[in-house]
């Protein structure tokens, strides 16, 4: 009697102890949503997916020439090839920093972005929003000489976007970019300092580590010359703390300040050119 007595309060304590422990641990239904999308960034589009405090992301962003040469060109990748190095910080939850190099024109640029909104799982904030700006500065040497400030390039957006569920996510991004200096390449050709576009990006998840994502930025409005509307279709893969991005797309670049205002190829025509990206997030804190 005095064993079962014991095995009875014993299970009656565990059972008490189970309990609490499920209690605390119960999901807040007002949390934030996680993983809108997999990474900082598509193939060059921004995303609202921000780092926690003291996380650095480090990527490498790499795209050889366009398909069209064939097999001259081993279909793009015996071209020249464009690489950006860039690493991000989390400066806050809501606020990160960055800068990057890229080899074409040896454009160094700086990021900031802000979180204005976090989608919460309840749907009581329906959509997370995050501000976004660049600055580029152009320091290759060139022909004919430029001040500094005949050498800045800028970029704006506020991007908007919704998981719809757990699979599905959308973006919708207004965007602007600005340029001191437009280089007439062609004659009679059209030149304008500010573009502005819009930002569309979606993605779906088709495992837990595997997702297909693309992004779309149309100009609206004026734009230069024999330029197109820059696309991308994305194959993400998480694997060992790091995310490939392996891709199509059509701009040669990956700052979206010269991938709204300079691709040159219709990626529908068809014609594109493969990259890949590598993230990998270190915690720092």
């Amino acid at each position: 009697m005095k064993k079962l007595l014991a095995v009875s309060l014993l299970s009656f304590f565990v059972l008490n102890i189970s309990n609490a422990q499920i209690e605390r641990r119960r999901a807040n239904p007002h949390a934030p949503v996680e993983e809108t999308f997999l990474t900082k960034n598509i193939a060059g589009l921004g995303t609202v997916q921000l780092l926690e405090k003291g996380d650095l992301n480090s990527m490498i962003q790499h795209n050889f020439g366009d398909v069209k040469g064939g097999i001259d060109t081993f279909f793009g990748i015996d071209e020249g090839a464009n690489v950006r190095i860039a690493f991000a910080y989390g400066l806050t939850n809501n606020i990160n920093i960055g800068i990057g190099r890229t080899s074409r024109e040896d454009n160094v640029d700086f990021t900031v972005e802000y979180r204005l909104l976090h989608q919460t799982k309840s749907d009581k904030i329906p959509v997370s929003v995050v501000f976004k700006s660049n600055a580029g500065i152009r320091t290759q040497k060139e022909a004919f000489p430029l001040t500094f400030q005949e050498r800045l390039n800028f970029f704006g957006s506020v991007m908007i976007a919704r998981r719809l569920n757990d699979s599905f996510s959308l973006q919708v991004a207004p965007m602007v970019s600005h340029f001191n200096t437009v280089v007439q390449t062609r004659a009679n050709q059209k030149i304008f300092n500010t573009t502005y576009g819009l930002g569309l990006a979606g993605t779906v998840k088709l495992t837990e580590r595997k997702s297909i994502s693309f992004e779309y930025l149309p100009v609206l409005g004026n734009r230069l010359s024999n330029t197109k509307n820059h696309a991308a279709l994305v194959y993400e893969l998480e694997t060992g703390g790091h995310v490939f991005q392996m891709f199509f797309m059509s701009g040669r670049w990956f700052t979206e300040q010269h991938l709204l205002t300079r691709t040159e190829t219709d990626f529908f025509e068809p014609n594109f050119r493969f990259g890949f990206n590598v993230n990998r997030v270190f915690g720092l804190l």
